[in-house]
């Protein structure tokens, strides 16, 4: 069986088709096309471009878009080695602490504040009311 990017290939040809003609057409770069055509997707700047090239250039054929990209995930993503993702979590500058602790004593405060205030303006308003 051929390749995601002969299949594209052989159909542009059949189709008298240049690379620079549907280059034009799709606004996507012609060294990105002959990658696709070539197999070698590592030119490309990632995967979730190389399907997007490889849907809109099978549409543009006349084929079948998402079963290319179907078959491009089957020969190529799921023998591509997936990197491990780590996080990283840096310590703290003595600075950074020092603000952050300060934020967190204010913000302690204000809830205790806006109760007793509340209480005055209340106690005052009913003295106000009564005299």
């Amino acid at each position: 069986m051929a390749s995601v990017g002969e299949m594209l290939q052989e159909e542009r040809i059949r189709q008298k088709r240049t690379l620079k003609e549907i280059s034009d057409a799709l606004n996507i770069r012609q060294n990105y096309l002959e990658a696709v055509e070539a197999n070698q997707y590592a030119i490309i700047p990632g995967s979730v471009f190389a399907k997007g090239f490889i849907r809109n250039y099978g549409n543009y054929l006349g084929l079948d878009g998402a079963a290319l990209v179907d078959e491009y995930k089957a020969s190529v993503e799921e023998k591509t080695p997936r990197p491990e993702v780590r996080t990283v979590v840096l310590p703290k500058k003595k600075k950074e602490r020092r603000v952050e602790s300060k934020r967190k004593g204010r913000q302690g405060k204000w809830p205790e504040i806006t109760i007793i205030a509340g209480v005055v303006i209340f106690l005052l308003l009913i003295l106000w009311i009564l005299l």
